[in-house]
């Protein structure tokens, strides 16, 4: 099939384009983006395309990317388009975010295209082909992606649209030929420290010779076929996560039920709904850490890129590290008012009973006596043990036992405030609310005031 037909059969049957469309191409001076360009222009008319222009960006990494960049210059000029040219430095957020120099220059790539598409309100166009595809999916599958890295690159992806996915390079190459293009060639399209570069130059020309010689045009099928059934699952996905989540987070009673398919794409919404940011460095590895959490202890955990996932009595817990904090330290004098961050309230001590107000939320009382020194609203710590009820007698019990038999989470331990004189704990600021009786009186009232 003609190269333009076939890029025709793929916008129309994904829906990339509709009339009057803008078009930004990312635009790197290789074969594939010039190609990508020229078919464009050549369709412009046919595909009702109202502006096509081009971005950029030069990775400052080679000593040829003057070249590339005064080579994009000349060929728009040439086809009488806009050009927007950005300087991305690839090493510096590589070493800021700890990530290859691959993986950062494809990050700037695709800020600066959506800036650009943003700013018109165009629709981006890559020069992704079937070979990347291929090569795509077999980089997922060894790296443990799951189904949905088994189906490569999307031909759509929000904005971004992908006209030449179904096109193999070496149409490309004869499109090139044919149309007597003139390109710029990457030589670090050849170096063998970058895992795609091995793939393209050995892995697959392996396969290719000792497997299918259409092995390229083979995965990329199934990659089609394997969309269609991750979409399905996903779906289903969706319609169950309402069921699984709770405030306290994932039901596990819930997801031991689930099917496993549905239940890791519980877990990966999950995580979006968390940090859509996140989500880009979670690998199937890291979904079944937190489905093997179902089965282990209360309190087990696992860490994630940039998440922690923790078991609770019922719930499965996924959340940024910073949510799990230490409560600050807070000296309660009495006749004293102080507003607690961590809670979003205010916190009074006075020897007078309150105001019952509308923005009053709790008050103690407790005997001021028997306090030695100030009061102290803060964080457990090694020791503490708080004098509990009991049919009997009062007895003394641990804070930490306290805990574990309330099921709190060893995770939100360090977060509860609680009241404290030296290591005893007078009142701990959870849902259930317990009083040291040991304190027990009427000479000084502890408020929590609503902020208004």
């Amino acid at each position: 099939m003609p190269i333009h037909k076939k890029i025709i059969q793929t916008i129309k049957a994904h829906a990339m384009l509709q009339p009057c469309d803008s078009v930004i191409v990312g635009l790197s001076g290789g074969a594939d983006s010039v190609a990508l360009l020229h078919t464009l222009f050549y369709l412009k008319a046919e595909l009702g395309i109202s502006q096509i222009s081009a971005v950029h960006v030069n990775h400052g990494l080679r000593v040829e990317a003057a070249v590339d960049e005064d080579f994009c210059r000349s060929l728009c000029a040439k086809l009488q388009t806009s050009l927007q040219v950005c300087y991305a430095d690839v090493r510096g957020l590589a070493a800021k975010e700890s990530l290859s120099i691959e993986e950062a220059g494809r990050k700037l790539r695709y800020y600066y295209l959506q800036e650009a598409a943003h700013s018109i309100g165009a629709k981006i166009a890559t020069g992704h082909h079937q070979n990347d595809n291929a090569e795509t999916v077999i980089m997922n599958l060894a790296r443990g992606a799951g189904l949905r890295g088994l189906c490569g690159i999307p031909p759509v992806n929000g904005n971004i649209i992908r006209p030449l996915l179904y096109v193999p390079r070496a149409e490309i190459e004869k499109y090139i030929v044919a149309y007597n293009l003139e390109y710029v060639h990457d030589a670090s399209n050849f170096l063998q420290e970058h895992t795609r570069n091995r793939i393209r130059h050995t892995v697959l020309p392996v396969i290719e010779a000792a497997v299918n010689p259409q092995a390229v045009q083979t995965i990329a099928n199934n990659a089609e076929w394997l969309r269609a059934d991750e979409e399905l699952l996903e779906e289903m996905a969706r319609k169950a996560y309402d069921s699984a989540v709770e405030e306290s987070g994932l039901r596990i009673e819930f997801m031991l039920d689930t099917p496993l398919p549905i239940a890791s794409r519980i877990i990966r919404l999950a995580i979006s709904h968390i940090s859509p940011k996140k989500l880009s460095n979670i690998i199937f590895a890291h979904i079944q850490s937190v489905l093997d959490l179902l089965h282990m202890k209360t309190g087990a955990e696992v860490h994630l890129p940039g998440l922690i996932a923790y078991k609770t009595s019922s719930h499965i817990q996924i959340v940024l590290p910073e949510a799990i904090q230490k409560f600050a330290t807070y000296s309660l004098p009495m006749g004293t008012s102080q507003f607690i961050t961590e809670l979003g309230m205010t916190i009074s001590v006075s020897q007078t009973p309150p105001d019952k107000k509308s923005n009053l939320y709790c008050t103690k009382c407790f005997n001021y006596g028997k306090v030695k020194g100030t009061l102290i609203l803060r964080a457990r710590q090694p020791g503490d043990t708080i004098v509990m009820n009991s049919t009997a007698k009062p007895f003394t019990k641990k804070l930490q036992d306290y805990f574990t038999d309330k099921k709190t989470p060893k995770q939100k331990r360090d977060s509860i405030p609680v009241l404290a004189c030296g290591n005893d704990i007078i009142w701990v600021l959870d849902k259930y609310n317990p009083v040291s009786t040991k304190y027990s009186g009427d000479t000084c009232w502890v408020s929590l005031w609503r902020s208004l």
